[in-house]
């Protein structure tokens, strides 16, 4: 564990707070030991980690990252709690209604995905993010990642984008909308037929989207989710996201077949809305 990228991280996240004595008090942990947290001196320990993590609104994994990539990951704008949202904008209340008629039973859908798709920028190809589906105060939770190299004019850039949602049991259908973390710009939706076998491995449907480069067209194409399981090596897994053809190693031939014909991903896979 690298102390110092934790210290750097931590002093990003205490920034978004009045003060480090605000930050020490509501999380009940002694000013002077938070100082050694921030200043790299130490540690926190295994419990102290996940109180921490839990508190600003992050993976563990995700505070281990390097600064700068952990920057692009948080959030730059102060949330408020739900029940101010409830008291100044009405509107949520119909959220809510829609969240309140998803069915409960849907803890056996908890856990981490590989989810495949075709690019939206590059149809020849399959994108692979990661996905997780948890259940947090009565609620079911997404977050997914998306990490691959782009053609940006003449250059090749990283990109990174992370998706924040809820998953809705409705009607025998599971619906996932989320939206994009990192810049507030896109909202995605994610049709799934539910796992009729008693263990869940693999979820069929659709997805709508828009593509990430400047001309933004808007796109639907089929998707799978891999059930990976509910503890996995985080690390690792990321590791093996980005874009791929269809004859790479890390394509499942599930995928391939569901994808591809003749060896190669069919682009007539995929709906585009052109604009009039």
């Amino acid at each position: 564990m690298n102390t110092q990228s934790v210290a750097e991280n931590l002093k990003l996240l205490t920034s978004y707070y009045k003060s480090v004595a605000e930050v020490c008090r509501r999380l009940e942990i002694n000013r002077q030991q938070f100082n050694k947290y921030l200043n790299g001196s130490t540690l926190p320990s295994r419990h102290t980690f996940q109180r921490i993590c839990n508190f600003f609104g992050v993976e563990d994994y995700e505070l281990l990252l390097p600064p700068d990539e952990f920057r692009d990951l948080v959030s730059l704008k102060p949330r408020r709690n739900y029940e101010q949202q409830a008291d100044d904008l009405p509107y949520v209340r119909h959220v809510e209604d829609i969240l309140a008629a998803s069915d409960t039973d849907t803890d056996r859908y908890t856990g981490y995905y590989y989810v495949y798709r075709n690019s939206f920028t590059d149809t020849d190809v399959l994108q692979k993010s990661l996905a997780r589906i948890w259940l947090e105060d009565g609620r079911v939770l997404t977050k997914r990642m998306e990490r691959f190299r782009d053609n940006v004019g003449e250059e090749t850039g990283p990109f990174l984008c992370k998706y924040l949602g809820c998953l809705l049991l409705l009607q025998d259908r599971l619906y996932i909308i989320e939206y994009d973390a990192l810049k507030r710009q896109e909202v995605s939706q994610t049709i799934l037929y539910p796992g009729y076998r008693n263990r869940v491995t693999w979820l069929s449907g659709l997805n709508l989207g828009v593509s990430t480069r400047d001309d933004r067209r808007i796109g639907g194409a089929r998707v799978l989710y891999q059930f990976l399981g509910r503890n996995i090596d985080l690390t690792r897994a990321i590791g093996h996201l980005g874009k791929f053809p269809a004859e790479s190693d890390e394509v499942p031939n599930m995928v391939r077949d569901a994808f591809c014909q003749s060896g190669q991903v069919e682009p007539e896979g995929m709906l585009f809305a052109v604009p009039r």
